[in-house]
């Protein structure tokens, strides 16, 4: 699975000017944590890794799913393009196999292993709650980076 554009909301944001020719670029958006400021609990990413490790594991790595390859490849996100395009799309020859809660839970697992914030309200599988939650480069990760103390 890449992180290929997907259809989706891009995530909204403050026009900026860069030094490239005065090239407008988006900023991320501010992700919009739980009243604790977490994006999942660590129990649903707990779950993620084992639903990861018997659904996904044959043909991934969570190392397909951190780090900068991983935040290039879906910046300009959200999590909700991530879990539609899981939906969608996997496993490959069973797409839309799981739960939603399942795929929900995977991507806790994928917020947990690229440091966001966890919390004690568990990441929900609906739109306005996984599009409040920007991937790629540069996104506030924590409570105190998004202001939701």
């Amino acid at each position: 699975m890449t992180g290929r554009r997907y259809g989706g909301a891009i995530a909204s944001g403050v026009v900026l000017f860069g030094a490239c020719g005065g090239a407008a670029v988006q900023a991320p958006s501010p992700a919009r944590a739980g009243p604790d400021g977490g994006f999942y609990t660590q129990a649903q990413a707990d779950r993620g890794a084992e639903e990861f490790r018997v659904t996904c594991s044959e043909c991934h790595s969570i190392r397909d799913f951190r780090g900068r390859n991983f935040e290039w490849d879906w910046r300009r996100q959200t999590a909700w393009d991530l879990f539609r395009r899981m939906r969608e799309t996997m496993p490959e020859d069973f797409a839309g196999l799981l739960s939603d809660q399942s795929y929900a839970d995977i991507i806790a697992y994928i917020l947990r292993a690229n440091d966001y914030a966890s919390g004690n309200v568990d990441l929900v599988p609906n739109e306005p709650a996984l599009d409040a939650i920007p991937l790629g480069p540069g996104v506030p990760k924590t409570k105190t980076q998004g202001g939701n103390q």
